[in-house]
């Protein structure tokens, strides 16, 4: 067709959102630099979250970018490599002594209703309270005493944190979790363009210049509450990693196994500034 459409909720800063001089934001970005080394114009298709899996399928969009992580359970589709590498915030009252996932035993935690949040907080704390929701309101039923910490993506965190100075982030270093695109499953033709094209966007430094620029810069923890993390450096392979974190190069698929939604079937598809998970 001459063109990449691309379905995105277009009131989700600071990932996109529609202003009256345009679009921005870090996912604008992405998708305007996808379509760029693609060689076609964008065109955005308009949709809510809920919504991204149908406008891929129904091939109404040929991808969808929006804060998804491979843990969603969306029939049809595809995803492609990380585009970005970030962690749940623990977010409390600026007086709470709640410092870390443990302490929140027997508590009221709210989180956003997705599958790849509970296991890590019952790895971390067990028992506990879990208050879910699908829409905004998290911050503050926070505030207004309603739960007593919330676990929310640190980039969202931060951003909203901004309009709620009675909160405050006590870990930003919780776990690894990622987004990627999401393509439709008959199409793996354009899932490997769009791998090929984020690699070289991550060699290039370009998705860490998008992060900075409107995400600012995330936890540097080579240690989360989930085990090690590793920075991938320029010509490095899962062999070569784990041959300098694990002392062993054979265990280069237990590396892919353990970073399989970061990387998907592909155990070179890394770039330099990915983050991997290394263990316990």
């Amino acid at each position: 067709r001459g063109e990449l459409r691309v379905a995105a909720d277009p009131d989700a800063p600071p990932f996109f959102s529609a202003t009256d001089g345009g679009q921005e934001g870090f996912e604008y970005g992405l998708m305007s630099a996808i379509a760029a080394e693609i060689g076609v114009p964008l065109k955005l298709v308009s949709t809510d979250f809920g919504n991204l899996p149908t406008a891929v399928t129904s091939g109404a969009a040929d991808l969808a970018i929006g804060q998804v992580s491979p843990a969603t359970h969306w029939p049809g589709v595809s995803y492609s490599v990380s585009y970005l590498q970030y962690s749940l915030c623990l977010v409390v009252p600026q007086k709470s002594k709640v410092a870390r996932l443990p302490d929140l035993v027997g508590k009221k935690v709210g989180t956003w209703d997705d599958p790849a949040v509970d296991p890590v907080l019952r790895s971390s704390i067990g028992a506990y309270v879990q208050l879910t929701f699908t829409d905004d309101g998290y911050f503050e039923s926070l505030e207004h005493g309603d739960l007593d910490a919330v676990v929310y993506d640190c980039p969202l965190a931060r951003y909203e944190l901004a309009k709620h100075p009675k909160l405050r982030i006590a870990d930003d270093a919780i776990n690894v979790a990622t987004y990627s695109v999401v393509t439709n499953a008959q199409d793996p033709v354009l899932l490997a363009d769009v791998n090929r094209v984020l690699r070289k966007l991550g060699d290039q430094g370009l998705l860490a210049k998008l992060e900075e620029r409107w995400l600012g810069k995330g936890s540097a923890a080579t240690t989360t509450a989930t085990g090690k993390v590793t920075i991938v450096q320029h010509g490095d392979t899962l062999a070569t990693i784990a041959q300098r974190e694990l002392g062993d190069a054979s265990k280069a698929a237990e590396l892919h196994d353990r970073n399989r939604d970061l990387l998907g079937d592909d155990p070179n598809a890394l770039y330099a500034g990915l983050r991997l998970r290394i263990g316990p």
